[in-house]
């Protein structure tokens, strides 16, 4: 089942988002801006934090590669400055923004959309509908 998410950012309306870790952690979504450039990336994660939603999206194994280091670049990060995920992974958020509110319900307000279905989810009810 496919599941996609849709938000208004600074005026602009987003769709078709990719979702990580959908019903995970009771529909708290956090939007995750990758690149910062005219043309960002951007993934829902549902997580508990931010550093559990950067995590998440270092696990994932479309979207984590475009923030891991590549062993031949590690050279270009002293060891003192690096970055590292909940794996022991090397991380570069240099260009990764994540949009959200921290102890709040839902970080960021956003919309769920099933598949083909017609009626977009709240995250925070889509764990109950999943599973029922």
């Amino acid at each position: 089942m496919k599941i996609t998410a849709s938000c208004t950012l600074n005026g602009h309306d987003l769709t078709d988002i990719p979702v990580l870790n959908p019903g995970g952690w009771f529909g708290k979504a956090w939007l995750v801006e990758i690149g910062g450039s005219f043309t960002p990336l951007f993934v829902v994660v549902e997580a508990d934090s931010v550093s559990d939603a950067i995590d998440e999206l270092s696990d994932d194994p479309t979207y984590g590669p475009q923030i891991h280091v590549p062993d031949d670049d590690l050279g270009d990060y002293p060891e003192d400055e690096r970055r590292y995920d909940g794996s022991g992974r090397v991380i570069d958020l240099d260009w990764v923004m994540i949009h959200g509110r921290e102890g709040s319900g839902l970080p960021y307000s956003i919309e769920y959309h099933v598949g083909d279905e017609t009626v977009a989810f709240d995250p925070r009810r889509f764990a109950t509908w999943q599973f029922n």
